[in-house]
Parts: structure tokens; C-alpha cells; sequence
């Protein structure tokens, strides 16, 4: 091979050298890390919430009448708008809860094992009607749900009594790591409240408070509040048809109230608007630098070329085909790119490092890396295969020629 010659030959136009090879190095750096982003993102963005977002209707009302502020009216307006929302064709579950998917709000807690000084672990938690669980569609794989009994009962359990809670997979992983929640003690931070585990649901993912995958239910019966209602609907299909007619359901149960509809992929896909976007803006940047790369790859392989007609054309009437010039010409370009993955590498680990340290985001994977290296040895080898074929074409006569 021609490894000595053409490093000798490199190290004679050192400027454009070191450009090309800090060039490549920056853009692997800064690709590999966009793509580690991307990857990362796009992982979340198809992670499942384990509901049934794509058959899912929130509602909330807001009261304007002044007759829909007494305790009294709005606990028989939430049990009218169950009955009512319930007989609709259409709809599968309905249940009256704060809880909402895919929108940055709900109450968080702190809970730990009764006599434990560790730190609490955090978690979401929410109140659960008879119709909740149907509703988003996440069964109970362990254990039980909630009596009647303790339906009733829930909201107006006294602090010291122990209560039931149902939690999710994650939450009861993080309390007992060795297995066997069910049945266990679950205590507040301070311990002042305790609960019993009867049931486990398994997955449960409402990215809120850095808590997605953990959550405690609680049972209680509906009640109304002066500030309005919240429900969610489970239909049977596309639930986009059904709105108009749950909010003329709704309006036809008390009109002195707005109403308002959302379907949960809706929320969803704002939720995940941001994201989206960033992924959208990293796909930009990697082709802009892909592309000022592969020009300067061009160039530089344009210009050598250019001035080494003369030395084409000598090796040409000595007995070289064509071949051979572009095989020069190619390894050349393969060294130079080289020397720049070999630098790239040691940048975007280093900048990874950065990013995870000071700001978010996932460790650089060997594999992304690897991609990112091979993707430019064949950008800068695909760059460089033009202009080697036009050197290729150079005549041995113009050895001869005078300049």
C-alpha cells in the first residue's frame, strides 16, 4: 500500500490537513452526541403510559352559577354526570378524578416502610372512584382493588386509621426491592398516616414531579367542588365523534357551567410538542454539519488534484491505471478522515461528559459512536470519489506539457 508516500505527501499541506481532520473531529463530536439525544427522546416519546390514551376523553367544568357552589348541589351534580355521561352510546368507563395523563399537574407524596430512616421515596398520588381503574384501563395483576365499603369510608378515614392503597409496580419495587408489597405496611414520611398494599397494578407512566412510573391510589367517593369538575371517559372507539355529544350530555344536566373536551392524544401529543421539536432541530444541525464536512472533504480533494496534474500525469505514463489514482487519491482522504474520527471520539466522550455532568441527558454509547465514525469514513470516502475520478481521467501526456 501507499500509507509512507501519502503521509509524507499530507504532511507537506499540513493547513488544509489539520482544518479537514478538526472539522471531521467536531462534526463526530457533535453528531454522535445529537444522535445519542435523539435516540434518548425518541425512546420516550414511544414509551407506553399503560392506559388506554387512545380511546380516552378529559372533561373538566367550571361552574359560573352561583347555585353551584353548595356542598350539597355539587355532590348531586357529580353523581347526575356519571349516571349521564355513563348512558351515552359510546362510552365505556367513566370516572370522576383529578388525575390527568400526559399534563404536568396532580399531588405529590412521600412514603416509606414504617420504622425505615432512609430517604422517602416520592411518588404521585391520587384519589380512586369505583369507575377509575377501568377508566384508564390498568388492571390490577396483584392482589385486589377497593371494597365498596372502603369506597365509602375513604375519604372520611381518620389519620390513625390504617387505610388501604393500591400502588404501581415501580412503587412498590422501590419500598420492598426484594419482592412481596402486597399485604405490607406503607407509611407517610413523618409516619404519621399508615396504609396497607391490597393491590399492584403494572405499568403505570404519567411523566410528572420525577415520579413517572410510581403512584398510590387512594379509594373515595366523588365529591363536588366550587371550582369544578373533572372527569375522564373510556369509549369503545375513535372518541372524537363522541365529544359533542358528552357535552351536550353534560350542558342537559345543568347548563350553568362551561364545558370543556380533550382527547387524551391530544394532550399527549403536546406533552410531547418539545420534544418533537428538538428532535427535529438535532436532525437540522447533524445535516448542516454533514454537509459542511462532506464540502470540505470535496474541496480539499478538488485542490489536491489540481495541483498535482503534472505528478497524475507522470504516474500515468510510468504505468499506473486508473484505478491506482483513484485508490491514491481515496486512501488519502481515508487517512485524513481517520486522524479526525480518532480525535472525534476523544471529543464526544468529553463532551458527553459535560452534558450528562451539567446538564441532562444519556451516557454515549459505544454503538452511537461507532455508527457516527462509520458514517463519516463513508461520507469523506463518497466526498472524495468525485474529484478522485476526474484525477483519474488526467492524460499522460500532460507530463509533458510545460506549465
Amino acid at each position: 500500500m501507499e500509507f509512507g508516500p501519502i503521509f509524507r505527501s499530507l504532511l507537506r499541506s499540513r493547513a488544509r490537513v489539520i482544518l479537514i481532520v478538526a472539522e471531521v473531529a467536531l462534526t463526530l463530536a457533535i453528531v454522535a452526541n445529537c444522535l445519542s439525544l435523539i435516540l434518548d427522546t425518541r425512546a420516550q416519546l414511544a414509551r407506553p403510559s399503560g392506559f388506554d390514551d387512545e380511546h380516552l376523553i378529559a372533561i373538566q367544568t367550571n361552574p359560573f352559577d352561583d347555585r353551584l357552589r353548595d356542598q350539597k348541589v355539587l355532590d348531586r351534580l357529580v353523581d347526575q354526570d356519571r349516571r349521564t355521561l355513563a348512558t351515552v352510546a359510546g362510552v365505556r368507563a367513566v370516572s370522576h378524578t383529578g388525575l390527568r395523563p400526559w399534563e404536568r399537574s396532580g399531588n405529590i407524596t412521600a412514603v416509606r416502610v414504617p420504622g425505615t430512616h432512609g430517604e422517602p421515596a416520592r411518588t404521585q398520588s391520587a384519589e380512586a372512584d369505583p369507575g377509575l381503574f377501568d377508566t384508564l384501563g390498568i388492571p390490577i395483576v396483584q392482589g385486589r382493588g377497593f371494597t365498596e365499603a372502603e369506597y365509602d369510608h375513604g375519604a372520611d378515614a381518620p389519620l390513625s386509621e390504617v387505610q388501604p392503597v393500591v400502588v404501581s409496580r415501580a412503587l412498590a419495587d422501590a419500598l420492598y426491592p426484594n419482592g412481596g408489597a402486597l399485604g405490607k405496611p406503607v407509611a407517610d414520611a413523618e409516619e404519621t398516616q399508615r396504609f396497607t398494599i391490597v393491590g399492584i397494578v403494572d405499568r403505570f407512566y404519567n411523566p410528572f414531579g420525577n415520579t413517572s412510573e410510581k403512584v398510590m391510589f387512594q379509594p373515595a367517593r366523588s365529591v363536588g367542588f366550587d371550582f369544578g369538575s373533572r372527569y375522564l371517559v373510556r369509549t369503545q372507539g375513535n372518541p372524537a365523534p363522541l365529544m359533542p355529544q358528552l357535552e351536550k350530555a353534560l350542558l342537559g344536566v345543568e347548563k350553568g357551567r362551561f364545558v370543556q373536551l380533550r382527547t387524551l392524544v391530544d394532550s399527549r401529543d403536546e406533552f410531547h410538542g418539545r420534544d418533537r421539536l428538538l428532535v427535529a432541530s438535532l436532525n437540522a444541525v447533524m445535516a448542516l454539519l454533514v454537509l459542511v464536512t462532506a464540502l470540505g472533504i470535496v474541496g480539499l480533494t478538488s485542490f489536491s488534484v489540481a495541483e498535482r496534474q503534472r505528478q497524475i500525469g507522470t504516474r500515468r505514463a510510468l504505468g499506473a491505471d486508473r484505478l491506482a489514482i483513484v485508490r491514491h487519491f481515496l486512501l488519502e482522504n481515508w487517512m485524513v478522515t481517520s486522524f479526525g474520527v480518532v480525535l472525534g471520539v476523544l471529543l464526544a466522550y468529553g463532551l458527553n461528559f459535560g452534558i450528562v455532568t451539567w446538564v441532562a441527558g444519556a451516557k454515549l454509547s459505544l454503538a452511537t459512536v461507532a455508527a457516527g465514525a462509520l458514517a463519516l469514513w463513508t461520507i469523506g470516502l463518497g466526498a472524495a470519489l468525485g474529484p478522485a475520478l476526474r484525477g483519474a481521467r488526467v492524460p499522460p501526456a500532460i507530463a509533458t506539457r510545460n506549465v
